[in-house]
């Protein structure tokens, strides 16, 4: 497939990478040599210096040949623009970031298409809809609804206090067993789990299983000490603050630090509700922090542009005992020392935007991918279609990639667990994790 992509910042280069392991004609252009710089040194792909919005060098990139063209510069305007040329210059499909929220309305939609941008894109949203869906619950590291069912994706750091701890996976997630252990993160490694494979004291699993069984899930890892959020403290008001704090349900209440008092001053006019709170101040003062009570919180979000900045006020919530903190990491150079200071959830704008673009490339019908950053793996809905080779046989006998595990699936509404014995169907919706580049694999058995 032959690939444009209009933009070498982080959202860019991380979807280039991405690309670029499953040996696709990968060209980036960008005005800047230094951002380009390199990128052809380590990875299959060709770096072009010129201008997404220029005539001449879109043609010198061959876009009347391009089956997708990305723009996803840091100006929403250019890539706008870039994507209505690239489309009626030739490109096949079209996706724009963009950074305005009235664009990405449903409403819209249909305008955008019809000036030639086939999907949209925001960040902010995208980053703000996954941290809502944590922060909730203290207890899990990474929640996923899949939407339409009861199935679940948690992830949950397991203590010593586990009661699955140092138990063979044959016995823990039997065939009748209600949820299933479809991946663990030990260390650096994630790994896929088989019968004889045991859970160890802090690793990170992630569960496959329905909203019926969270209770017992919570109390087999041992986290039934861990309170209900109620009140979250969030430092940085942002756009992916403002979303956020909009996404959490209405009996949580918020507080949002932001340092900027111009900014402050707009917060209080786009939340004026009472569970929101707006401070001036900045959230890494440790005595404005005790003055504001947040102690008190039982989830701390530090979603400032600074990936530094966030870890360490992370750490300084940690030592007043708020037991959930949530990092954003504007650089995955830093997830590695994030995760051994041991803060909770780590969010990742570049790699969840390159991971919603990743999935109009694969084979089948992907409805949905999330990106688990921590883990360098992806989560991803299938729609199962006539005739699909995952429907020859029993999951057992269909010799998957190494890295993949079928987590469960949606059949006539109902939500089941998938187990080898698990014939699956056309019109299934199947939810699978896979690591490294075998979600692309997965795709050709749908």
């Amino acid at each position: 497939m032959r690939i444009i992509i209009a933009g070498a910042g982080r959202v860019g280069t991380h979807l280039a990478k991405l690309l670029a392991r499953e040996r696709h004609d990968i060209t980036v252009i960008d005005e800047s040599t230094e951002k380009l710089s390199g990128l052809g040194d380590h990875y299959d792909l060709l770096p072009k210096i010129g201008s997404p919005i220029s005539i001449t060098d879109l043609r010198n990139v061959d876009i009347e040949h391009a089956d997708l063209f990305v723009g996803v510069t840091p100006n929403g305007s250019v890539n706008l623009m870039s994507c209505m040329l690239a489309k009626k210059m030739g490109a096949r499909k079209t996706v724009a970031r963009v950074d305005t929220y009235e664009y990405i309305k449903e409403n819209n939609q249909e305008l955008f298409q019809s000036i030639g941008i086939d999907s949209l894109i925001m960040p902010e949203m995208i980053a703000a809809e996954e941290i809502s869906s944590s922060v909730p619950r203290s207890w899990i590291r990474q929640y996923w609804d899949i939407e339409g069912s009861d199935l679940i994706l948690l992830g949950i750091k397991v203590r010593g206090n586990s009661t699955i701890l140092n138990q063979p996976l044959r016995i823990l997630c039997g065939a009748d067993a209600p949820y299933h252990i479809v991946a663990v993160k030990r260390g650096e490694e994630t790994l896929i789990p088989h019968g004889n494979d045991i859970v160890q004291a802090y690793d990170l699993v992630y569960f496959m299983t329905t909203r019926k069984y969270l209770g017992l899930i919570r109390q087999l890892t041992g986290k039934e000490d861990y309170p209900e959020v109620r009140h979250v403290t969030i430092m940085g008001g942002g756009l992916t603050s403002q979303f956020t704090a909009r996404m959490l349900p209405e009996s949580i209440n918020v507080k949002i630090i932001e340092k900027d008092e111009k900014r402050c001053m707009e917060l209080a006019d786009k939340l004026p509700e009472k569970r929101f709170r707006i401070i001036h101040g900045d959230g890494r003062d440790v005595a404005l922090l005790r003055d504001e009570n947040v102690q008190d919180s039982q989830a701390f979000v530090a979603l400032t542009p600074n990936s530094e900045t966030n870890i360490l006020s992370c750490l300084t919530a940690k030592r007043m005992k708020v037991r959930k903190t949530v990092a954003m990491l504007d650089n995955v150079s830093f997830v590695s020392m994030a995760q051994s200071l041991d803060i909770g959830t780590l969010i990742n704008k570049q790699s969840i935007a390159a991971a919603y673009i990743y999935r109009m490339l694969l084979k089948a019908d992907v409805t949905n991918v999330k990106s688990l950053m921590v883990a360098n793996a992806d989560v991803a809905e299938f729609q199962v279609q006539e005739k699909s080779k995952i429907t020859k046989h029993l999951v057992r006998d269909l010799k998957l990639p190494e890295g993949t595990n079928l987590g469960g699936l949606v059949r006539n509404g109902q939500s089941m667990l998938i187990n080898g014995n698990t014939q699956i169907e056309p019109g299934d919706r199947v939810v699978a994790f896979c690591i490294g580049n075998d979600l692309y694999k997965l795709s050709s058995f749908f």
